[in-house]
């Protein structure tokens, strides 16, 4: 079996204490049946610890405590199943963290998850351009896909991280080349046409980012400091889409954040459209989560000026608030279909309108 991953996977290390966002606050916890039957045989009275706050249920989990935290999570926000068992001892959820991973045949892919802090770090600064790392691994059990499907969705990602990788690329043009591919690919695979060899021109249509800002005000929130956030957007978009240009002076790394962003989902969710048929939709959701996050960018740049640091924080809460809700993730992956400002059309003139 091939296991896929980003050339900068292998740089992750948690940095436990020193995180800002803990992931082991805030978030439900659940415990694969493995690691819940061995916490069962643990004795003594880190055993009861461990007994006392589990619940065993369908599905076992820890009980959070105040504030949500883990009860192993100590003063010191370091792990006491870590310190008092070894790192072997983490569930397979607390194991494997801010990882991910896809099969496609006896394809493995894995990936860093932006919502941790130092994946988001690592994402952001990664040089360009971005590439993939393969090894061989033992066989897992997978499923078969649909050979035809996957490796015309493959070839249009190909297409697309190598136009998000080009820095002479006009950053405009490459997002909207991007969208007209992903459009013309999946004409194709509707209709089973062959690939497009050239980029389609997209013809811009008149849309507004305070639509997409509006239906992000709709979907469930973690942090109630979102919401205020989304909703100070749209009441400043106008003053933020006039000083747009000299935002991307001011601050010439956005520019490589941007593509670094946009392949980040690109590689996260494209690949996943071979298994309804369904795809574009997530070249939309790519280019609409980096527009947000650069209009939140630039929000605070207004208000207060912009550290490396913010960019993290901004763009590892919106991937908190959007992919780490299955909800919240389906809800933008059907927008694409529904909302007509999430049209390539519409993305390209927003595109044009804010860079």
């Amino acid at each position: 079996m091939i296991f896929r991953t980003p050339f900068y996977y292998n740089n992750f290390r948690c940095i436990a204490d020193k995180c800002k966002d803990n992931c082991c606050i805030g978030w439900e916890i659940d415990i694969d049946e493995k690691t819940a039957d061995r916490y069962k045989a643990i004795t003594g009275n880190f055993g009861k610890r461990l007994k006392d706050n589990i619940n065993y249920g369908d599905q076992p989990s820890f009980i959070l405590g105040e504030n949500e935290r883990c009860p192993f999570l100590n003063n010191c926000n370091l792990c006491d199943i870590i310190t008092e068992l070894g790192e072997n001892s983490l569930c397979q959820i607390c194991s494997d963290h801010p990882r991910y991973y896809e099969w496609y045949g006896n394809i493995k892919e894995g990936g860093l998850g932006m919502c941790c802090e130092e994946a988001a770090r690592i994402i952001l600064s990664s040089p360009l351009p971005f590439s993939f790392d393969e090894t061989v691994i033992p066989d897992e059990s997978y499923s078969s896909c649909d050979e035809e499907l996957y490796n015309l969705v493959f070839n249009l990602r190909e297409r697309i991280i190598s136009i998000l990788n080009n820095e002479n690329y006009p950053l405009a043009d490459a997002f909207s080349d991007t969208l007209s591919l992903a459009a013309a690919y999946q004409e194709c695979a509707d209709n089973n046409l062959p690939e497009p060899e050239n980029i389609p021109v997209m013809q811009a249509v008149a849309a507004d980012i305070k639509e997409i800002l509006i239906f992000l005000l709709t979907l469930e929130t973690m942090d109630e400091k979102w919401h205020p956030m989304l909703k100070n957007a749209v009441e400043n978009a106008d003053d933020l889409i006039s000083n747009q240009q000299k935002f991307f002076e001011k601050n010439p790394k956005i520019a490589e954040y941007m593509r670094n962003i946009a392949i980040y989902y690109i590689c996260r969710y494209l690949l996943k459209g071979i298994f309804d048929g369904e795809f574009y939709s997530a070249v939309a959701l790519a280019v609409t989560s980096t527009i947000v996050i650069t209009f939140l960018w630039e929000l605070k740049w207004l208000e207060s000026g912009l550290s490396e640091d913010d960019c993290i924080e901004i763009a590892k809460n919106y991937s908190k608030e959007i992919e780490y809700s299955e909800e919240n993730t389906d809800a933008m992956l059907n927008e694409a279909y529904e909302n007509p400002a999430m049209a390539a059309e519409s993305l390209t003139a927003i595109l044009r309108n804010f860079m």
